[in-house]
């Protein structure tokens, strides 16, 4: 009996060890990671631009969205049958069992961040998820770096050009489900019991909306601006569209809002 016991004061100790460094590395993965854990050389990328290495292992891009048919060649041209060394930003796997990654390479004896390639060269920008923001801001500084000029056609980066929020017609025509940037100016802000919707038009029946659940707003590990002191602010808002009472954009992190003045 005094046997037992002690084997299972043994394994809690161990479990609550195991769990300290979990929450340890939870934490640490809550900055950019830039230094590699790993390196391998590319054998194959996909057309959806999954790259597969050598050693097994297949990669999806962490906190970017790409013009995936643009990108292709431009990946394949600059990784493919080279070695890349990549870390894990944020959630480790998605559900299919791809790591998440920052990935470096060299380019002419200089070692390069390839997901700050990609947005400077017009092929990507930058985009968080609720697992995967660690690098938002800092790419989001290099997005804006270059642009040209953040008006609706006038951009360096011509893949994803922002667009204004009164500019209904476009919105409109695009499908649901499709990415988007849209700026606007804030008119009024409306709460439900569920929902809190920044509106950039008195007709929010017909014109662009932004919506973020009342849950997520009381999350403390990463607090949300106060959204009722957006009103009268210029923002910018960045995610998947939306058509419910006109076209809409629900946000999920606090790095979908970017706020200009």
């Amino acid at each position: 009996m005094i046997h037992q016991r002690r084997t299972f004061f043994v394994l809690t100790i161990v479990i609550i060890c195991l769990f300290s460094r979990h929450s340890k590395a939870q934490e640490i993965q809550g900055s950019c990671p830039k230094s590699p854990e790993n390196t391998s050389i590319v054998k194959t990328i996909s057309k959806n631009n999954i790259i597969s290495l050598a050693n097994g292992s297949e990669l999806v891009l962490a906190n970017i969205y790409q013009n995936k048919k643009n990108a292709h060649q431009f990946l394949k041209n600059k990784l493919l049958n080279r070695k890349i060394s990549y870390v894990s930003s944020g959630r480790i796997k998605d559900r299919y069992n791809r790591f998440i990654v920052q990935i470096f390479y060299q380019d002419n004896n200089e070692t390069k961040w390839l997901q700050k390639t990609l947005i400077e060269s017009g092929y990507a920008v930058a985009v968080a998820y609720p697992t995967n923001w660690q690098c938002m801001d800092e790419l989001l500084e290099i997005e804006n770096a270059s642009r040209k000029d953040d008006s609706e056609n006038q951009t360096i980066n011509f893949n994803f050009p922002i667009v204004r929020a009164e500019n209904i017609k476009s919105l409109n025509k695009n499908p649901q489900g499709s990415f988007h940037i849209v700026k606007g100016k804030v008119r009024s802000i409306s709460r439900t019991s569920q929902n809190t919707y920044i509106n950039f038009s008195h007709n929010w029946r017909k014109d662009f909306t932004a919506v973020v659940s009342n849950y997520l707003l009381k999350q403390k590990k990463r607090p949300w601006p106060k959204l009722k002191l957006l009103k009268g602010k210029t923002i910018i808002i960045r995610g998947w569209l939306d058509h419910y009472n006109g076209p809409l954009i629900r946000l999920e992190t606090p790095e979908m809002i970017e706020i200009k003045n």
